[in-house]
């Protein structure tokens, strides 16, 4: 079995305030190396304000680079975040994630 080694590029993109007065961030993660017709834990190495304390996603948004289907396996956590690919032609692509 071929395993493939994950690549994530993580860019900041930009923040704002909820009414409620929370503060979310969001970046761009470009992620490389995905196993096809598999299910793939994705590092994402975000971080609180502290920079410190492990972000847990508020929110994914998911874009495969090519005709390809993904999907969130469960829920991302602290560590990573879970993508189920269905096709070769999607190893390679984008997330959205609020934090």
């Amino acid at each position: 079995m071929l395993f493939l080694v994950i690549g994530v590029t993580v860019t900041g993109l930009f923040g704002f305030r909820t009414q409620d007065g929370a503060y979310i961030r969001r970046a761009k993660l470009a992620i490389t190396g995905l196993t096809a017709a598999a299910d793939n834990s994705v590092p994402h190495t975000l971080k609180q304000a502290d920079g410190v304390t492990a972000a847990i996603p508020l929110s994914v948004t998911l874009v495969p680079g090519s005709a390809g289907l993904w999907g969130e396996k469960q829920a991302a956590d602290g560590t990573n975040i879970y993508i189920h690919v269905d096709t070769a032609g999607a190893t390679a692509g984008t997330a959205l994630v609020d934090y």
